[in-house]
Protein backbone atom coordinates (compact mmCIF):
# COMPACT_ATOMS: atom_id res chain seq x y z
CA UNK A 1 0.00 0.00 0.00
CA UNK A 2 2.88 2.27 0.69
CA UNK A 3 4.24 2.07 -2.89
CA UNK A 4 0.88 2.99 -4.51
CA UNK A 5 0.47 6.18 -2.48
CA UNK A 6 3.95 7.39 -3.37
CA UNK A 7 3.75 10.99 -4.75
CA UNK A 8 5.37 9.94 -8.04
CA UNK A 9 2.73 7.24 -8.60
CA UNK A 10 -0.09 9.69 -7.86
CA UNK A 11 1.32 12.11 -10.47
CA UNK A 12 1.56 9.28 -13.03
CA UNK A 13 -2.03 8.16 -12.34
CA UNK A 14 -3.22 11.78 -12.67
CA UNK A 15 -1.29 12.18 -15.92
CA UNK A 16 -2.79 8.93 -17.27
CA UNK A 17 -6.28 10.12 -16.31
CA UNK A 18 -5.62 13.42 -18.08
CA UNK A 19 -4.57 11.60 -21.27
CA UNK A 20 -7.70 9.41 -21.15
CA UNK A 21 -9.88 12.50 -20.67
CA UNK A 22 -8.21 14.24 -23.64
CA UNK A 23 -8.78 11.15 -25.80
CA UNK A 24 -12.45 11.20 -24.80
CA UNK A 25 -12.71 14.88 -25.80
CA UNK A 26 -11.05 14.25 -29.19
CA UNK A 27 -13.43 11.36 -29.83
CA UNK A 28 -16.43 13.53 -28.88
CA UNK A 29 -15.31 16.28 -31.25
CA UNK A 30 -15.03 13.88 -34.18
CA UNK A 31 -18.62 12.70 -33.63
CA UNK A 32 -20.11 16.18 -34.22
CA UNK A 33 -20.29 17.14 -37.90
CA UNK A 34 -18.99 20.54 -38.88
CA UNK A 35 -21.77 22.22 -40.81
CA UNK A 36 -21.26 25.20 -43.08
CA UNK A 37 -24.07 27.62 -43.85
CA UNK A 38 -24.39 26.09 -47.32
CA UNK A 39 -22.58 23.60 -49.51
CA UNK A 40 -21.56 26.24 -52.07
CA UNK A 41 -20.69 29.00 -49.59
CA UNK A 42 -17.74 30.37 -51.56
CA UNK A 43 -19.70 30.63 -54.82
CA UNK A 44 -22.41 32.58 -53.00
CA UNK A 45 -19.81 34.88 -51.49
CA UNK A 46 -18.65 35.88 -54.97
CA UNK A 47 -22.24 36.85 -55.87
CA UNK A 48 -22.79 38.83 -52.67
CA UNK A 49 -22.80 42.23 -54.41
CA UNK A 50 -25.94 41.12 -56.27
CA UNK A 51 -27.57 40.38 -52.91
CA UNK A 52 -26.65 43.85 -51.63
CA UNK A 53 -28.19 45.41 -54.74
CA UNK A 54 -31.35 43.30 -54.32
CA UNK A 55 -31.69 44.46 -50.70
CA UNK A 56 -31.29 48.06 -51.85
CA UNK A 57 -34.04 47.56 -54.45
CA UNK A 58 -36.32 46.17 -51.74
CA UNK A 59 -35.87 49.09 -49.33
CA UNK A 60 -38.75 51.10 -50.81
CA UNK A 61 -41.06 48.09 -50.31
CA UNK A 62 -39.55 46.76 -47.08
CA UNK A 63 -42.38 47.99 -44.83
CA UNK A 64 -44.98 46.55 -47.21
CA UNK A 65 -43.53 43.06 -47.62
CA UNK A 66 -44.91 41.23 -44.61
CA UNK A 67 -44.89 37.71 -43.26
CA UNK A 68 -47.74 36.51 -41.05
CA UNK A 69 -47.57 33.24 -39.17
CA UNK A 70 -50.71 31.19 -38.68
CA UNK A 71 -51.07 27.72 -37.19
CA UNK A 72 -49.77 25.54 -40.05
CA UNK A 73 -48.98 28.11 -42.71
CA UNK A 74 -47.35 31.42 -43.39
CA UNK A 75 -48.81 34.21 -45.48
CA UNK A 76 -46.50 36.48 -47.43
CA UNK A 77 -47.94 39.84 -48.42
CA UNK A 78 -46.29 41.64 -51.34
CA UNK A 79 -47.42 45.12 -52.42
CA UNK A 80 -49.52 45.01 -55.60
CA UNK A 81 -47.23 47.46 -57.41
CA UNK A 82 -44.31 45.07 -56.94
CA UNK A 83 -46.40 41.95 -57.50
CA UNK A 84 -47.43 43.15 -60.98
CA UNK A 85 -43.85 43.37 -62.25
CA UNK A 86 -42.50 40.12 -60.75
CA UNK A 87 -41.53 37.29 -63.08
CA UNK A 88 -40.36 34.77 -60.47
CA UNK A 89 -40.06 34.35 -56.72
CA UNK A 90 -38.75 31.72 -54.34
CA UNK A 91 -38.41 31.25 -50.62
CA UNK A 92 -35.29 29.63 -49.25
CA UNK A 93 -35.55 28.09 -45.80
CA UNK A 94 -32.39 27.98 -43.74
CA UNK A 95 -32.60 26.00 -40.50
CA UNK A 96 -30.10 27.27 -37.97
CA UNK A 97 -29.36 23.88 -36.40
CA UNK A 98 -29.91 21.24 -39.10
CA UNK A 99 -28.95 21.65 -42.75
CA UNK A 100 -31.07 18.62 -43.70
CA UNK A 101 -34.17 20.77 -43.08
CA UNK A 102 -33.08 23.46 -45.55
CA UNK A 103 -35.43 23.82 -48.52
CA UNK A 104 -36.18 26.05 -51.46
CA UNK A 105 -39.82 26.70 -52.27
CA UNK A 106 -40.73 28.15 -55.67
CA UNK A 107 -43.64 30.55 -55.37
CA UNK A 108 -46.09 30.48 -58.26
CA UNK A 109 -47.07 34.07 -58.93
CA UNK A 110 -50.66 35.19 -59.41
CA UNK A 111 -52.74 38.40 -59.45
CA UNK A 112 -53.42 38.47 -55.72
CA UNK A 113 -50.55 39.76 -53.65
CA UNK A 114 -51.03 37.26 -50.81
CA UNK A 115 -49.15 33.95 -50.96
CA UNK A 116 -49.91 31.10 -48.59
CA UNK A 117 -47.25 28.48 -47.85
CA UNK A 118 -47.93 25.31 -45.89
CA UNK A 119 -45.48 24.65 -43.03
CA UNK A 120 -46.57 21.17 -41.95
CA UNK A 121 -43.71 19.48 -43.84
CA UNK A 122 -41.10 21.66 -42.21
CA UNK A 123 -39.38 20.28 -39.16
CA UNK A 124 -39.44 21.92 -35.77
CA UNK A 125 -36.88 24.61 -35.19
CA UNK A 126 -35.81 28.15 -35.94
CA UNK A 127 -35.56 29.20 -39.57
CA UNK A 128 -34.31 32.11 -41.54
CA UNK A 129 -36.60 32.66 -44.52
CA UNK A 130 -34.96 34.29 -47.53
CA UNK A 131 -37.46 35.71 -50.02
CA UNK A 132 -35.92 36.31 -53.46
CA UNK A 133 -37.94 37.94 -56.21
CA UNK A 134 -37.07 38.82 -59.79
CA UNK A 135 -38.73 41.27 -62.14
CA UNK A 136 -36.58 40.49 -65.17
CA UNK A 137 -34.30 43.51 -64.81
CA UNK A 138 -34.21 43.92 -61.02
CA UNK A 139 -33.82 41.52 -58.15
CA UNK A 140 -35.47 41.93 -54.75
CA UNK A 141 -34.52 40.24 -51.48
CA UNK A 142 -35.82 40.21 -47.92
CA UNK A 143 -35.15 38.00 -44.89
CA UNK A 144 -37.49 36.94 -42.10
CA UNK A 145 -37.05 34.83 -38.96
CA UNK A 146 -39.51 32.05 -38.24
CA UNK A 147 -39.98 29.59 -35.37
CA UNK A 148 -41.92 26.41 -35.97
Amino acid sequence: MKKISHPGNIVLIGFGGLILFMCYLVYGCTQNPSVMVSKNYYEQELKYQGLIDARTNTEIYSDSILLQKQQYEIIISIPSSLNKILTSANLQLYNYSDDKKDKTIHISLHEASLYTINTTQWGKGNYQLKLSMNSGTKQYYKEFTFSN
